[in-house]
């Protein structure tokens, strides 16, 4: 590994300790045998954020740019930013649209419409920065937005879709580009769970005007925290970069210098902003991360798909959800959906899952209007949202490994068989 000479002694001290630790942990009583998620990094992960702490170097730095230039490579675009979460990345994208600086795409009271069935954060960012929402109902067959009721959605006062591909399944884009078209408006992408999606072979995220990424530690690679956002504007990636540190103008990389008397140079700020940047342990974690995207997401599809088939003969009872045939579903999870006409109501299931060490969790928020937050903001309630209802009644997911064994695989099936026999 590259400037990892004063550290490189550490390497087998370090491997050892990872060792006996995975040692001990597999002896210890845990809750699930089956957790949503386990650990994708190495000795190699730690050792670069190891030699971040040695090179006293653990501020936003070098290796930060350097994941940058490599995310964005991998996309194919100009830009990548990388900050503190996926949150901090849709909120930037969010004040970025309304910002004086950036050709003010979007006028405070301009209305957004977002998908019903997502993480919140998507949501609040878009109302921190002063626009208005409006929900737009979820296809239970895809967990994307329902097409139909979106088009249906467009209003006078629509300037924007702000839209997530859940679970890592890619929205219909030729519908969506083609609405965006129609009707002008500004259109912006949340693949907080789909990083490696693609549709028509264009990744995800690109688009748009921007894309949002979440590297958490059960995404598709993970900086413990994190996140990164992707265009190619050089303008609007100035600004988020203003944007994600207080404003400061020694963080931009395309705008020309800019000299006032009086002033220093080294503490000049431009415009307003936050501090969600992202530490170089993080981006050292990233960009041993990155090298094993490939194989990760390989052995993801792997996985999703031995297990849904494994499962399809409970397809009278459930489902997983519906990929487009121009898209390719970068597996965040396996989901699945009870059938309306299941005998069996949704939590018996999930009570028998968790019981046998299996964990589980809802569509995400479910049905973000049935959550008590909305009584707080008038601008969440609305009309009722059958799809997204059904999502949050009779939806929920499993985790997807990427090292997950054959035999573990079988053993999660035969934990689902030994309670939907009796129904099949």
């Amino acid at each position: 590994m590259k400037n990892l000479g004063h550290t490189e002694s550490l390497r087998a001290p370090l491997q050892a300790l990872i060792d006996e630790a995975s040692r001990i942990n597999s002896y210890k009583p845990q809750p699930y045998w089956y957790p949503l998620s386990i650990a994708t990094y190495d000795v190699e992960e730690v050792l670069a954020a190891v030699d971040s702490m040695c090179s006293f170097r653990t501020t936003m730095w070098e290796k930060t740019g350097r994941f940058e230039e490599e995310f964005a490579r991998l996309h194919g675009v100009s830009e990548a930013i990388m900050v503190n979460s996926g949150s901090s990345a849709d909120l930037l994208i969010a004040f970025a649209l309304t910002n004086p600086a950036g050709r003010m795409r979007l006028q405070p009271g301009d209305e957004v419409l977002l998908p019903s069935v997502t993480w919140p954060t998507q949501i609040w960012s878009v109302m921190m920065a002063g626009l208005k929402v409006r929900l737009v109902d979820t296809d239970p067959r895809t967990l994307n937005v329902d097409l139909d009721d979106l088009e249906a959605k467009i209003g006078e006062r629509t300037r924007a879709i702000s839209l997530v591909h859940l679970m890592g399944n890619p929205c219909d884009m030729d519908r969506v580009t083609a609405l965006c078209q129609k009707h002008g408006l500004v259109l912006v992408e949340d693949c907080c769970e789909a990083l490696g999606a693609r549709f028509d072979g264009k990744p995800v995220g690109t688009f748009g005007l921007a894309g949002s990424y979440s590297f958490f530690f059960s995404h598709h690679i993970t900086t413990m925290e994190g996140g990164g956002i992707i265009c190619s504007d050089p303008d609007l990636s100035d600004l988020l970069r203003l944007l994600r540190a207080h404003g400061w103008a020694r963080n931009t990389k395309h705008m020309a210098p800019v000299v006032m008397d009086g002033l220093d140079p080294r503490y000049m700020f431009l415009n307003w902003g936050f501090n969600v940047r992202p530490t170089e342990l993080q981006a050292g974690f990233g960009l041993e991360q990155l090298k094993r995207l490939g194989v990760f997401q390989s052995q993801r599809l792997q996985n999703a798909t031995y297990l849904m088939r494994s499962l399809e003969r409970y397809g009278a009872l459930m489902r997983s959800i519906e990929v487009h045939p121009k898209a390719e579903c970068s597996w965040f999870a396996v989901p699945l959906m009870l059938r309306e006409s299941c005998p069996f109501d949704r939590s018996v299931l999930l009570k028998h899952l968790e019981a046998n060490g299996v964990e589980t969790r809802p569509i995400v928020a479910g049905n973000v209007a049935r959550q008590p937050v909305c009584s707080i903001f008038p601008e969440l309630q609305g009309p009722p949202l059958p799809g997204a209802d059904l999502v949050h009644e009779r939806g929920f997911y499993i985790g997807l490994h990427p090292f997950a064994a054959r035999e573990s695989l079988d053993r999660l099936t035969g934990v689902f068989d030994s309670f939907l026999k009796s129904y099949a």
